[in-house]
């Protein structure tokens, strides 16, 4: 079975294998050929045709998550013009700003409640301080509340 593995292996190229994943799945499949009880006169040919749709069967899979991000649904630019580039802020946003700052700030402990001050005076951080800030700040924001 090696020689049929190894040339379905060039013809059929999955990028995200390697040659003992091409090699295991055709173990997979002639496994499920000899537990069927097939006759062993035409067991090449079936593990060939298995073994190649198979192979199909993956390639096609690994494409459809390469266009599952090809339907993302864009903005249009002329409905959104108006919020883009407003060139202020406005009384809205700032209460929105303001009230997801204070629920940061009461999120964090004190240590990060000092940082999170230097950081908004301008003051530099060390790159793990921010690294650190920023995954704290990420978990109060998008943390899920199962209320």
């Amino acid at each position: 079975m090696k020689p049929i593995i190894r040339k379905l292996m060039k013809q059929i190229r999955i990028k995200a294998w390697d040659i003992e994943d091409y090699y295991q799945e055709g173990m997979i499949i002639l496994h499920h050929l000899l537990e069927e009880n097939h006759p062993s006169t035409n067991i090449y040919t079936k593990f060939k045709v298995k073994y190649h749709q198979r192979l199909i069967d993956e390639l096609r899979h690994s494409y459809a998550k390469k266009r599952l991000h090809d339907h993302f649904v864009g903005l249009d630019i002329y409905e959104c013009s108006d919020w883009i580039d407003a060139g202020g802020s406005t009384p809205e946003s700032e209460l929105v700003f303001n009230h997801l700052l204070a629920e940061v700030y009461e999120g964090l402990s004190a240590h990060y409640q000092e940082l999170l001050v230097r950081q908004m005076r301008g003051e530099e951080l060390t790159r793990m301080e921010r690294y650190r800030l920023r995954e704290k700040i990420k978990n109060i924001l998008f943390s899920r509340d199962d209320d």
